[in-house]
């Protein structure tokens, strides 16, 4: 049996049936709410689904006609939603062997430009065959030739950085994936000299693990889209990548905690892989 659960712990849940694709999404929109490079969507009947706790404590936001982004309230994690006939389950909240019918990339043609996808996997520039849905982009502005915006799912949310990161990394612990809902997150790092906030910095929710001494993750609480971290007393602010509005102009620097990978995403790109942290 397939279980999942958000970060939290208030989201709890069963995955049963025929799982008939794992579609991993390079849309804007789904970047966005991820805060990832990408989403990846364990497609299943609706029924296949069953709830244990935290049902009722979903909130929900709605980014287009055809698609509601469900979301726990607590710490962000996204949640199942059902589309159409099918129930939309995000992988990286998963824990038991997937074994999907078929595994591809989709509205690839919206591929954020500093993800690399290296794997044998078939791609469409758009919706798969049989897959009904029509991708919804937002505008992207950037004031200057160095610096660039970042803005959460809805866009109430923006925030600018300055230059390139001081480190961009690939984190494949649990948290992580819990977190950010996807295979892995993609942190980049700035230092407070380069960061600013624009708008909507009230609508940020934070959460931190209460075993976690360091790890946090924040998020807009009106549609549940990534959003940028700063802790007190660290000299830097971590933006989950998928935020950006532009090309940040740097690229990933490397792979960590590969230790903790999930077991249904294979690393087919050429950074270097730190089973934990790198060294220093």
């Amino acid at each position: 049996m397939i279980t999942g659960a958000c970060l939290c712990g208030a989201l709890h849940y069963e995955v049963e049936g025929g799982l008939e694709r794992l579609m991993h999404c390079h849309c804007s929109i789904c970047r966005k709410h991820h805060g990832a490079p990408f989403a990846s969507w364990l497609v299943a009947p609706v029924d296949g689904l069953r709830w244990r706790t935290g049902e009722d404590t979903v909130l929900e936001y709605r980014s287009s006609e055809a698609r509601m982004r469900r979301f726990c309230g607590t710490c962000g994690s996204v949640a199942p939603t059902a589309v159409a006939d099918r129930m939309l389950v995000p992988a990286g909240n998963l824990t038991g062997a997937l074994n999907p019918a078929e595994s591809l990339h989709m509205f690839v043609g919206s591929k954020a430009p500093w993800h690399v996808i290296a794997d044998d996997l078939p791609q469409y520039d758009e919706a798969p065959p049989g897959w009904r849905t029509v991708e919804v982009k937002r505008p992207a502005e950037s004031p200057s030739d160095d610096t660039i915006r970042g803005s959460c799912t809805c866009g109430a949310v923006t925030f600018l950085v300055r230059g390139v990161p001081a480190r961009w990394l690939q984190c494949h612990c649990s948290r992580c994936r819990r977190g950010r809902s996807a295979a892995h997150g993609s942190n980049t790092f700035y230092p407070l000299s380069q960061f600013a906030w624009q708008t909507g910095h009230d609508l940020v929710r934070s959460y931190q693990p209460p075993d976690a001494a360091r790890f946090m993750v924040s998020f807009c609480v009106r549609c549940g889209g990534g959003a940028p971290v700063g802790r007190d007393n660290v000299p830097f602010v971590l933006v989950p990548a998928g935020l950006f509005d532009l090309d940040p102009g740097a690229r990933p620097q490397a792979h960590i905690h590969v230790a903790s990978k999930a077991p249904w995403y294979e690393i087919t790109d050429s950074l270097p892989q730190f089973a934990e942290l790198p060294p220093g």
